[in-house]
Order: structure tokens, then sequence, then C-alpha cells
């Protein structure tokens, strides 16, 4: 477990750092269960992939929703987001944040 002070040493993609930072200075959420996985198949191996500690399904709806009206995905695939609320079991309940190559900010978040 990280908080984001230390997003540094887990290499991650520059636009999934710029969402945590827009998460953190917008509702304070900072402790990281999950970054860089070597090994992952999916975007945690790819340095694309971050968890956030969130065990509220209404605030972590909430955030969600909020990042994925600032940044796309994949602008070709509009039904991808870069945020959703989890709840798995032996996971806990989190924020989970992705990155694409074709991840834009399509505008400034507020308080930014």
């Amino acid at each position: 477990m990280f908080h984001l002070k230390n997003l540094e040493i887990l290499n991650l993609d520059p636009m999934l750092i710029r969402i945590a930072w827009a998460v953190y200075d917008r509702f304070g959420l900072d402790v990281i269960t999950s970054g860089n996985r070597p090994g992952d198949k999916g975007v945690h191996g790819y340095f694309r992939g971050l968890d956030l500690r969130c065990r509220d399904g209404v605030v972590g709806g909430r955030i969600a929703s909020w990042i994925n009206q600032y940044f796309r995905y994949d602008p070709e695939r509009p039904k991808k987001v870069c945020a959703k609320w989890k709840h798995k079991k032996g996971k806990g309940p989190h924020l989970h944040f992705k990155v694409h190559l074709n991840t834009v900010m399509i505008k400034q978040p507020e308080r930014w």
C-alpha cells in the first residue's frame, strides 16, 4: 500500500498520474491499493492501471463519473471509461483507473 506522494516509484503513465492527482485534489483520496503489477496481462501490467481505496459505493460512483467527464479513455471507443468503482470479494471495494495510449483530457477538471 502506498500514498500518492510515492507515485513516482511506481513509474506509471503520466496521464494516469494526472488522474490520480485530480482525484486527490478534489476528494482527498490518496491510498493506492494497486499500481504496477509485473506479469499482469491487463492495464496494471503496462503501467496504465491504478487502484485507490474507496469503500463507499455512492462516493466511488460519483468520483468515477466526475473523472469520466474530464478524461476519455480512447475517443475511438467511447463506451470505455477511465474510472470505475469496483466491489470485489478478496480485493475489497476500490476505485479503478485506467488509461490507454489514446487517453485524452477533454477539459480541465474543476479545482485543478
